[in-house]
């Protein structure tokens, strides 16, 4: 008799006699490979290049001040938490799905949506604030517009319960404008990230 190795991706050993009517497939459990703490910790990957770190940080600096300027010109407070929070993604991440306008304006605007809707059937507080984030999610998954700041949005709605013809234009306003800040930032970062293996070139 002579026990074979299990072939990758099946936990089984081959039992070969030397009759070879007898051979059989024997499952014979396999333990995984045990992962340090550290490792679960490690980045996979590549480090950022400086001169993209430094693209984002402005940029991110430079889209939040544009909001802070249309706050104190029309006297509202523009520069909210989910706002602030897309800001990360489009200038950290202006090339990912969830950077691009569909996902920035559509799923603040929904979410927006679910959000009222949810007040105008006389549900308040935190609790109708989880149930409704939960529906906003559904929702933008189902539209293909997935946006995680956008939770917040339906979140601040449910806990402040703010005007809506106040809240509205002005949120509407802020994701275009993030819109315009993610092309700039998409823009920069190919101009300042070399390709894989190459020298930086400028788009």
């Amino acid at each position: 008799m002579r026990l074979s190795a299990s072939p990758p991706g099946r936990n089984v050993a081959f039992v070969t006699y030397d009759v070879p009517e007898m051979s059989e497939v024997v499952d014979v459990p396999v333990r995984p490979a045990k992962r340090s703490w550290a490792r679960w910790w490690k980045p996979d990957e590549p480090p950022v290049p400086g001169r993209t770190v430094a693209s984002a940080a402005v940029t991110t600096s430079v889209g939040l001040a544009m909001l802070v300027a249309v706050g104190a010109l029309t006297h509202q407070t523009v520069l909210v938490p989910p706002l602030a929070a897309t800001t990360a993604i489009v200038t950290a991440t202006p090339n990912s799905p969830l950077a691009q306008p569909r996902h920035v304006i559509g799923g603040h605007m929904l979410s927006c949506l679910v959000g009222f809707a949810v007040l105008a059937l006389g549900w308040h507080g935190p609790w109708a604030a989880a149930v409704a984030c939960g529906i906003a999610c559904g929702l933008v998954l189902v539209l293909k517009a997935a946006h995680p700041p956008a939770m917040a949005t339906t979140a601040m709605i449910m806990l402040t319960d703010p005007p809506a013809d106040r809240f509205v234009p002005l949120l509407a306003a802020g994701t275009v404008l993030l819109v315009a800040v993610q092309m700039v930032s998409a823009r920069l970062q190919r101009e300042v990230t070399p390709p894989p293996g190459g020298e930086l070139t400028r788009s």
